[in-house]
Parts: C-alpha cells; structure tokens; sequence
C-alpha cells in the first residue's frame, strides 16, 4: 500500500466540511429553522436515550422531551414578560414627566453648560408625530408591509424549529446507524474515532457554554444589586440566560436596566453605573468568560474563538454567530487528524525509508555496540539491586549508579541469552527524552559521568550504558499510559468494551488510537512476578489521592508530548509506562528508564493499519519464537536462536536512530 494514504480519509473529511459550509454559506438565509433543530435533537438526543432505556417508545420519549423544553421556554417567558409588562408600564406613566424633565432641565443645562441650543417642546412634538402620521402615511407601508413580512418570516421559523426538532430527535439514531452503514468498511476505525473525538468537542463546548451563563448570570445579577437597582436577579438572570445567542443577552439586558435606571434613578450617576456594569461585562464575556469557559474547554485559543465568532458571523449573519465556536471546534478535530496524517506521511520525512539501516543521521548509523553484557559485576561500588534488566550499585549515601545490562525479558521471565547494544539504545534513548520532557517533570539523571565513579577496570561495563542518579524513594505504581487498543488492552475491551475497567466507545477495531489516552496504573511487580493493574482509587489508597493525581496528569503529559514529537520521526508510541519517585522535599521525580523499546509499545508510522496488530520496534521478534517455540513461560527462559538476536538488536538500534536522528 502507499505510505500517502493516511491522508485519504482526514482529506475527504476536510473536503466534506467545506462543501458543507458553502452550502451553509448559499443557504444561510432558510438554514435558521433547520440548523437550529438539528442543534437541539443533538444537544436532547441523550435524554430521549434514557427515556427509551427506561421503557417509552422512541416517538413518546421524543414527544415529552419536546414539551419539557417548551415549558422550560414557557418558563423563562413567565419570568421576561411580567418585567417588560411592568417596565413598559410604569414607563408610559412616567414617560410625560420625563419628556417634563428633559426640557426643563436637560435643555437648559446643555445651552448653558456645552452652549448646545435645541428648540423643542412637547406641543411641537406632538404636531410633527400627527403630520408625520396623517401626511407620509403611503410612505410608511413599504416599510410597515416589509416589517409585517418579516414578522411572518421569524414566527414562521419559530413554528418550524420544533417540528424538524421532533422528526430528527425521533429518527436520530437511525440516522447515525444509516450513515455509519454506508461508511466504508476501510474507513470505520478512523470515521468512529472522528466523529467521536467532534461529539466530546461539542460535548465540552455545551458544558462550557453553560458555564457561561451561569457566571454571566451570577455577575450581573451581583452587579446590578450592589448598583441598587430594581429587578436586579431577573434582569441578571435574563442577560446570562440569553447570552447563548450572542449579543443577545446583553443588548436585551442593558436596554431592560438602563429604562430601570432611568426611571428608579433621580440623577444620571445611577444610569452611568448600569451602563458600565454592561460594558464591563461584555468586555469579560467577549475576552476572557467566554474564550475561557468555552475555548479552552474545546480546544481553541481565546484568539481563535474570537476570530470565529467574527469570521462567521461576517459569511453567514446571526446563524454563524450562533454556531461559531461549534463548528469552528468540529474544523479543528478535522484539522488535527489531517496534521496526523500528514507527519506520518513519507512526504513530511521527505526520501526517509524506515526500511533502510542507512537512511539515518551520520551520528546514529554510525552507532557500534560493544560486547554484549549480560551481567554486570562491579567490586569497587555495592550492589543494591539487580532487576530484569538493570543493575544498581550505591555511589556514596545520595547516588546510585544505574548499569542497564543487555539482558532481556519476555513474559516476566528474564532469557539466558543477551541482545548486543540493547543496554546501550535504552540508555541513550532515556537520557534523550529525560532532557527533551524535562519542563514537565524533572528527571533523575545527573550530569556525572558514570566512568568516574568505577574503577579503571570496571569502565568498560559502565561506558555508554549507565546513567548516575539521585537516591530517591520509588513509588509502589508504574504509571501506564494507553494510546492505542492493542495487547490485553484489546483482550478485554473484545469481552467488556472497556480497557482496565475504563469504558470506551463501541465499534473500535484492533490497533484503533483511542479518543483520548486514558491511564492505567498497576502494582510493581517482583522479578519473575506478574504486575497486577490497579484502578485510580486503588492507587490513591496506595500514595494519596493528590500525589495520585500528580502522577497521572503528569503521565498524561509526558505521553502526550512525547507521542506528538515521535510521530514525526515515523514512530507512533502506543502505550509506555513511566515510574516516579520523590525527592527530599517530596517533589515528582521520574526515575528508572524513558519511552524506551522496553517500557514502550513503538510501532512504524508508515505501516499502521487500524484493524491489525502493527510490527513494533522492540522484542517482538522473540515475543513471536517463544510463542511458538512451546515455551511454558516459566522461568528458565529458552536460548534464542541467533537469526532472532540479530533481527531484535536492529529494531532496537532501528528505534534509536529514528528517534535521536
């Protein structure tokens, strides 16, 4: 297959929301009903499911959902009209005396003050309205009749929202399960991830959204009371309510304090405050609630959100306004699944052939292992420790020194038959990522070269694959982070759709990158012991429930970082675990080895296919002879033929040279 096609699907959907947003763009002016319904049968599509779980038949769930949010609109009417009703009237009983006071006193205080002169009285007010009305009367009814048809049209819309609402509701699921039908076999891994990396989008931008109103409500119902003025919670309550459509809320909001204020408020001090409580305010829900609350939580920087709110609203009106930042995170989901592809495409990494042992950097290729060292020994320092792979000696009561010998693993049993220049790629590659990551959480590798602490004799174990380290305390967990459904990860979503007790989306395949990289901690095991996975609370028990945090979000990051770099290499990591440990103030420290073929699952970017196991780039090549050499996998483990060796020691040393050029 070509290495381009990656690109094949994250094309046809970029392509796909440009034809749709032309369509939007030609159909913007009839779209407002639809686009709005099909908003809303999105946004009640859950509540209609759990209707239907609960024993209702499709059409009664969406039938008492449609209702329920029309009594909720009812309800916020029940609040809004009595206050323009009471506003409205009380206005017209004051409303002489105002006009009284703007010719007593506004008049004569501009001509005095600013030497402004307006003639004007109620009486000549009174005659030109009477003219105006009586003579131009066939020169208002363009207008009256353009106003009367534009009245239908908005009423007309209003009616047709809840009808497409309920057809759509009804037959949302349906829907989705026809398209889902339709899409190619092929393209089922990739359009499942996408459509649900858009619906955790939109998912977030509603809560935010709420959030939004919420804080928009709370400020200026404060504001407004500390203010003094009448009706402060309902005209508060209203203005954050109705920000979900843009402007709306605050220009309705500012008109309904400012009529307050004019008639609560003897002097124009009060008024002026209003009216900087509501510039103020949209000042905060233009440039920091709303980029906060709604951008961040979906993805897009405040900047962004701006220019989408601006963008959109200049190509389709107030529908564009209204689904601005939506969309806009639907494009950027679609955006970032083309960047994937495209750095995991032969056309980024230019004529590099990851097949090829001479398409590295000089440094790399002219990489030599040395003798290989199955166990290292030692005298001049005390041994601590001897793991599966590395062993530790103390260098006085603060160090350690960490030897990472050539031996190998498989199945928790530690084989009789080293891998050449294994020790020496983990070591390397380690001290790589401990320097590259080391702004999210410090290492504890020290600059102290590992032959200074041995003696002359005892330099050639040491050189090239040992690190000098800080003592600290190891925590009892291995941080495991998952990016992709492989291994026993796949094993047990195939029988509970879940991975470690962590629940996913249905339909995903073999090999399918997850929405999102979930962790999965476990216990650390003994040598020869089987590591044991543990859920987040059990883990908390173990270390506390805030060092636990700690160490996943830190996780999660590291992964993240170290995926996105990796990727661009060729080299996607699918799951690592990473190991931590405290220093003498109780810092995070990240000790032991880092993304390395060992503690990583690395698979060759130009070779991914969702639906399949990928090759990797570590001991898969023994995995598979111990598989079907009849090895009961108890210790001792079998020799390895030599053929075997030789290709692991490549992978290995093919794995470095991607990664550290």
């Amino acid at each position: 297959m070509s290495a381009a096609r990656p690109f094949v699907f994250p094309l046809l959907a970029l392509a796909a929301l440009l034809v749709a947003g032309g369509l939007v763009y030609l159909l913007a002016p009839v779209l407002t009903p639809f686009l709005a319904g099909a908003l809303l049968a999105y946004i009640f599509d859950p509540l209609v499911d759990r209707l239907q779980a609960r024993g209702l038949s499709r059409t009664t769930g969406t039938v008492v959902v449609i209702v329920l949010a029309g009594l909720g609109v009812f309800a916020l009417l029940l609040v809004a009209m009595p206050l323009f009703q009471g506003q409205f009237a009380e206005l017209s009983q004051r409303l002489p005396a105002a006009l009284e006071l703007v010719q007593t006193r506004l008049l004569p205080w501009l001509a005095q003050s600013l030497g402004v002169h307006i003639d004007a009285d109620l009486g000549t007010l009174k005659a030109w309205l009477t003219q105006k009305a009586t003579q131009n009367g066939a020169d208002w009814l363009p207008t009256l009749q353009t106003g009367a048809l534009a009245i239908v049209g908005i009423l007309a819309n209003l009616l047709l929202i809840p009808v497409v609402m309920f057809y759509l509701l009804r037959d949302w699921d349906t829907m989705v399960a026809r398209v889902a039908t339709l899409t190619p076999r092929p393209w089922m891994g990739a359009v499942t991830r996408i459509a649900r990396s858009m619906d955790a989008v939109v998912g977030e931008f509603l809560r935010g959204q709420m959030a939004v109103m919420f804080a928009l409500s709370a400020y200026y119902a404060v504001a407004l009371w500390l203010a003094g003025l009448d009706y402060a919670l309902p005209i508060g309550i209203l203005t954050g309510v109705l920000s979900f459509v843009p402007f709306l809320g605050f220009g309705l909001g500012m008109i309904l304090a400012l009529l307050v204020a004019l008639l609560q408020f003897a002097d124009w001090t009060g008024v002026a405050w209003v009216a900087g409580i509501y510039l103020a305010g949209q000042v905060l829900e233009s440039y920091v609630v709303t980029p906060r609350l709604v951008g961040e939580r979906v993805g897009l920087h405040p900047v962004a959100v701006i220019f989408a709110l601006a963008a959109f609203g200049q190509l389709f009106g107030f529908v564009g306004v209204l689904l601005a930042v939506p969309l806009a995170a639907v494009l950027l989901v679609a955006l970032r699944e083309l960047r994937t592809a495209y750095v995991a495409s032969s056309f980024y990494r230019g004529s590099y052939n990851p097949a090829s042992p001479v398409s590295s950097a000089p440094l790399m290729s002219a990489f030599r292992p040395g003798p290989p060292l199955l166990e290292s020994h030692i005298t001049s320092l005390p041994l601590i420790h001897k793991g599966k792979v590395r062993d530790i000696y103390a260098v006085g009561d603060d160090k350690l020194l960490i030897v990472t010998t050539d031996r190998l693993s498989a199945f928790d049993v530690v084989l009789p038959t080293p891998i050449p220049g294994k020790g020496e790629v983990l070591t390397k590659v380690s001290a790589f990522w401990f320097d590259k990551l080391k702004a999210i959480v410090p290492s504890q590798a020290l600059a102290i070269d590992p032959r200074s602490v041995v003696s002359d004799s005892e330099r050639d174990q040491v050189a090239g694959r040992a690190l000098v380290v800080k003592k600290l305390k190891a925590l009892p967990v291995e941080a495991i982070v998952r990016g992709y459904l492989v291994g026993s990860g796949w094993k047990e979503y195939q029988n509970r759709q879940s991975v470690c007790g962590i629940a996913l989306p249905a339909g995903l395949q073999q090999a399918d990158r997850l929405p999102e990289p979930i962790f999965t901690p476990s216990t650390k095991a003994a040598v020869g012991a089987h590591d044991e996975n543990i859920d987040f609370d059990q883990m908390a028990t173990l270390i506390g429930t805030s060092l636990a945090a700690q160490v996943r979000d830190t996780s999660l990051a590291l992964y993240k970082a170290a995926a996105e770099y990796a990727l661009t290499r060729g080299i996607i990591i699918a799951d690592t675990k990473f190991e931590f440990g405290l220093d003498e103030t109780g810092r995070l420290v990240w000790i032991d080895e880092a993304l390395t073929p060992d503690s990583s699952r690395f698979w060759p970017a130009d070779q991914y296919r969702p639906g399949s196991n990928p090759p990797s780039f570590d001991k898969q090549f023994v995995r598979d002879w111990l598989e079907a050499s009849g090895w009961n996998k108890q210790a001792p483990g079998p020799q390895l033929p030599p053929d075997i060796v030789a290709k692991t020691a490549e992978k290995y040393n093919e794995a470095m040279r991607r990664l550290l050029g």
